[in-house]
């Protein structure tokens, strides 16, 4: 099963990096001026602000699916190919005459050694181009290899920090990624074509339906592929305003393999102003994932200020400040406060490009502790998930500041010793860890309902289940929400006679034998809307979950006492999903 899953991921993955960054290094132009970093980060930001609004206009006119997005990326592949042959018509006669000539050639040659010889020489001479690549390379890190083999250890620390539980588990270990399914699959039924989430279920609906594989695991490994790209847009920002490569790494570390600053447990609600204050500082959630959706527009906050930056310090061309306007307003598209931090942060970076961290670290902070003291202004929690990206840029610039003030002696030392204080830093204080994940079913849950929706045909079962089975089934087969399912039926079942009113041919009631815990035990302070809300009550509350799985359970054995058609299709020391079979034929029979 894992070597199934990395392969799915390299698969799913391969087709997301070739569509959006493959494919639009041939569809836009080269700019040829700009750092390869920031014309492949220019060329992704145009690539999803153009799939976004194709998929809404798409989605409006209800012609959303698997032959319009392969036309469509065909269709691209053609463009770009002919554009960078000069031209539809001219590179097409172009290129029928080159054909022509060669094949004229190898017939009046009719030398097998000629041919060799050709063939030959057009691989000397792609060894050679790939041979100066790499020396241009090697050349580039002369002098920086402890700095370059710090950066690969870092980088793959957080990779595998980042990804391994996408690999080991198809459940997602975020809540707002449900969210995200959910969407995905509305888009790809074309439904609800403006609703929010968007950017990043539109990435997920593009990558499903081309690759072909379902959108549950498009999600589960484009997820954390988000996370990564946000520290490694952290890192990119640091590098374009400061130019340290100590300092790139430090934030890639802080950010993506130790979390920094660790979240602490808070043992009541704060008071007093200082506790407030106390908690904005040393509360954040540093070992919580983003929502993906707003690491999206993270990520394009953090590239717009790169790229404006090596705007204003390298004179670039409005080829870069088109990218910074598709990176504003995928920012805009996915979170109006994050708009308003990136055009704040820009007015400064404009000022002075170091400056731009720093503004942006204030405002962040600054941010959340005015929502935190006063009610003027209502921020999400989600917010604060912003926070640990802004500790790691304040930790980029106190070490760029530093190398900065050291490098006028001697920087190749000084850039040795920074880095045996960071590493000295990392191994006693803060070790890599992983992010504490936010589970909302088993497993095997997750793991048998994809093996429903492969096994019977699509829309002929029916699954009484937990909310978040709704995202995992919508499309493929119904979904009924447990508690109204129980309630509904619980005191009919005993009836020799009854029948769930579903005409559907297959019906699976999923019971948890060890009610699934959210929370560890039950938050002593809830609001009283979260407290009057079905799924907390039902799902979210230990003891709420408990009484119905109990209910769920004795509602089954009822059934199965007086009815032949159920029996237990998964079961294991957790749960056991009962199965209903032959409700049509069911029906047919007591008709007679």
């Amino acid at each position: 099963m894992p070597v199934l899953d990395a392969l799915k991921a390299f698969w799913i993955l391969g087709v997301f990096l070739l569509t959006f960054f493959w494919l639009p290094t041939h569809l836009f132009s080269g700019r040829p001026n700009s750092p390869r970093v920031l014309r492949i980060a220019g060329n992704w930001a145009r690539t999803v602000l153009c799939v976004t609004i194709l998929i809404f206009l798409m989605c409006s006119l209800r012609v959303f699916g698997v032959i319009t997005v392969v036309l469509f990326f065909l269709g691209a592949i053609a463009i770009g190919w002919f554009r960078k042959r000069g031209g539809v018509s001219r590179g097409l006669w172009t290129s029928l005459q080159a054909t022509t000539i060669n094949i004229m050639r190898q017939i009046e040659s009719r030398s097998f050694n000629l041919f060799l010889l050709a063939r030959k020489r057009a691989s000397t001479s792609g060894r050679q181009s790939w041979g100066l690549r790499v020396n241009a390379w090697l050349r580039l890190l002369e002098g920086k290899e402890l700095l370059g083999a710090s950066f690969i250890v870092v980088l793959g620390t957080t990779v595998v920090l980042r990804t391994e539980h996408a690999v080991r588990e198809l459940r997602f270990d975020q809540p707002e990624e449900y969210s995200a399914l959910l969407r995905a699959r509305e888009l790809m039924l074309n439904i609800h074509p403006a609703g929010r989430p968007f950017v990043f279920p539109a990435m997920i609906a593009a990558t499903s339906l081309l690759s072909g594989a379902d959108s549950m695991q498009v999600t589960r490994f484009l997820a954390p592929a988000m996370g990564l790209l946000v520290v490694l847009a952290t890192g990119l920002f640091i590098q374009v305003c400061a130019r340290v490569g100590v300092a790139v790494v430090a934030v890639i570390y802080c950010l993506g393999a130790a979390a920094f600053p660790p979240a602490r447990d808070q043992t009541g609600v704060a008071m007093s102003a200082m506790e407030k204050i106390e908690s904005v500082f040393t509360g954040s959630p540093a070992t919580m994932g983003a929502r993906p959706e707003f690491a999206l527009g993270l990520l394009f906050l953090l590239l717009a200020l790169a790229i404006l930056a090596d705007w204003y310090r390298n004179s670039r061309g409005w080829d870069s400040l088109l990218d910074f306007t598709c990176c504003l307003l995928l920012t805009g598209i996915i979170s109006q406060v994050l708009l308003i931090i990136l055009v704040i942060a820009a007015g400064v970076l404009l000022l002075r490009p170091m400056a731009g961290p720093f503004a942006f670290v204030m405002l962040c902070y600054g941010l959340m502790g005015w929502a935190t003291l006063s009610n003027v202004i209502i921020i999400s929690d989600e917010m604060r998930t912003i926070l640990p990206v802004a500790a790691a840029i304040l930790v980029g610039c106190f070490l760029a500041f530093i190398e900065a003030q050291l490098a006028a002696r001697d920087r190749r030392k000084a850039e040795t010793l920074l880095l045996a204080a960071c590493l000295c830093v990392a191994v006693i204080w803060f070790r890599p860890q992983r992010l504490s994940g936010r589970w909302l079913e088993y497993e095997a849950a997750a793991r048998a309902t994809q093996e429903i929706a492969y096994r019977f045909p699509r829309q002929s079962w029916v699954v009484a289940a937990p909310v978040e089975q709704l995202a995992e089934t919508l499309g493929l087969g119904g979904h009924e929400d447990l508690a109204g399912f129980v309630e509904k039926y619980r005191t009919q079942v005993t009836n020799p006679e009854f029948r769930f009113p579903d005409r559907r041919e297959d019906l699976f009631i999923y019971v948890e034998k060890k009610p699934f815990q959210f929370f560890s035990r039950e938050p002593e302070t809830v609001s009283f809307s979260v407290l009057t809300d079905p799924t907390y009550r039902h799902y979210r509350s230990p003891g709420g979950r408990a009484s119905l799985e109990a209910a769920a359970l004795q509602l089954c054995e009822n059934y199965r006492q007086y009815h032949s058609n159920a029996n237990v299709f998964f079961e294991n020391e957790v749960l056991r999903i009962y199965h209903i079979h032959g409700q049509q034929a069911s029906d047919s029979r007591t008709g007679q």
